[in-house]
């Protein structure tokens, strides 16, 4: 399977050269990737991914949604095969079928899953203590509780994801419960011209320029 994965991107990439010389002088490539090509570019990125052998994972497309299967030996490698295809323009989605499938090593409890996700969310400095809980099933993790922030959220997940054992993560921790202060256009102004000193390439200008300020949650 590697092997012909290989040629196939061999072809993919000298075709796309012969394309680019027949193009006349200034014309720009505005066409849509085709299902194939796509194939061969979640491919090509998925062969970049050091934690992934691309024997074991196979890629189909259709209407330029992503199908991965295969299997995998820990859930990190799981999780990079998934954010590889979905770095590749011209996705728009990723269907993940890919099992992690744990070496007789790796293989662990549920009670001492939970025990070292929940020593790594203490480890946490961005987390409150105990706004997190664990569940674990046949190795299968499960966050609950509630934080103020979605990067509270994302370090928890990203967290346990490399716990030993864990055959997944499912992250159901909710966010909200914090009042929010209001910002004022003084203060929105004087963040953007903070901004605007700090990389010259950006236009200070006002927050208030449009008629609409967006303030991110987090």
């Amino acid at each position: 399977m590697y092997a012909s994965v290989q040629i196939e991107l061999r072809r993919a990439r000298r075709l796309r050269r012969m394309q680019a010389l027949t193009q006349p002088n200034g014309a720009t490539g505005t066409t849509m990737t085709t299902d194939a090509e796509l194939q061969v570019d979640v491919c090509a990125q998925l062969d970049w991914e050091p934690l992934l052998s691309l024997a074991r994972i196979g890629v189909s497309v259709h209407d330029r949604v992503v199908s991965l299967v295969g299997q995998v030996d820990t859930c990190p490698e799981r999780w990079a095969a998934e954010r590889a295809a979905e770095r590749v323009a011209g996705v728009r989605a990723v269907v993940s079928e890919i099992c992690v499938v744990l070496p007789a090593a790796s293989r662990r409890s549920d009670a001492n899953i939970e025990r070292s996700a929940q020593h790594m969310l203490q480890w946490l400095t961005s987390l409150p203590p105990d706004c997190v809980q664990v569940v674990v099933d046949h190795g299968w993790i499960t966050l609950f509780g509630s934080v103020d922030w979605d990067y509270q959220k994302q370090a928890a997940a990203a967290a346990v994801r490399y716990v030993i054992g864990a055959a997944g993560v499912t992250d159901r921790v909710a966010i909200g419960g914090r009042t929010l202060p209001v910002a004022t256009r003084s203060q929105i102004d004087a963040v953007l011209n903070w901004r605007a000193a700090a990389d010259p390439s950006s236009s200070p200008g006002s927050a208030f320029d449009s008629g609409t300020v967006a303030v991110p949650p987090g």
